[in-house]
């Protein structure tokens, strides 16, 4: 906002969505895409959001975990992925209304998979150009091989990116970002290739739902 003098939301689509053609890519929706968007379904209490839940399980493999050493943060992940008052911001009727960069994109996977195209194919789409190939490959130069503090993983952090996963590993050319509630795209410039899926079950993390890895995994065979 500071950059351009406009609101965020507008900025998105004048600089991104209106030249790509992207017909879902907001962040805080007008009226009319608000009437597509698909209703949220809560988490389920079962499986890795209700192992996470448990504050009394992750009380007590943090304090195991520093017993022997280990330098995980059971509950750093709890607190930093399930924080209490979530629920409210997510199921608000009004959380689309104001754009929250960090909480609120509305997407179409094909608007997210083209925007993706966009920076596998070095900044340019169908002869639109929106940034050079030198500020790509900025883009993708790993920031740190550490260990995410929150996610317990090297996510390999770009600027803004992280590492591509799939269910055929992690692929050395590809990033982008998985979301919240289990949505999220990738590119792989390598590959020209470029990947997205939405859905509207909020898993509770990032890695709540393994389908956008399996997707990719499949993606990368073809």
């Amino acid at each position: 906002r500071r950059v351009t003098g406009k609101p965020v939301g507008e900025a998105v689509r004048s600089l991104v969505a209106d030249p790509l053609g992207l017909d879902g890519c907001y962040i805080g929706a007008p009226a009319e895409a608000k009437q597509r968007a698909a209703a949220l379904i809560r988490p389920t209490r079962g499986g890795l959001v209700g192992l996470i839940s448990s504050r009394r399980l992750m009380s007590a493999l943090d304090r195991a975990y520093r017993t022997v050493g280990i330098p995980i943060s059971p509950l750093l992940m709890q607190d930093s992925l399930l924080p209490g008052d979530v629920s409210e911001l997510l199921w608000d009727p009004r959380i689309l209304d104001t754009p929250i960069p960090a909480a609120n994109g509305l997407f179409t996977a094909r608007s997210l998979a083209r925007m993706y195209a966009m920076l596998a194919e070095g900044g340019t789409l169908d002869g639109v150009r929106l940034l050079s190939r030198d500020s790509v490959a900025r883009a993708a130069q790993v920031q740190s091989r550490a260990r995410d503090r929150v996610l317990q993983l090297p996510m390999h952090w770009r600027l803004g990116y992280h590492s591509a996963f799939t269910t055929r590993g992690r692929l050395a050319t590809g990033f982008g970002h998985f979301g919240y509630g289990g949505s999220g795209a990738w590119c792989d410039p390598e590959q020209r290739l470029a990947v997205a899926m939405v859905t509207n079950q909020v898993a509770g993390g990032p890695f709540g739902d393994v389908r956008i890895a399996r997707i990719g995994g499949t993606a990368v065979s073809c």
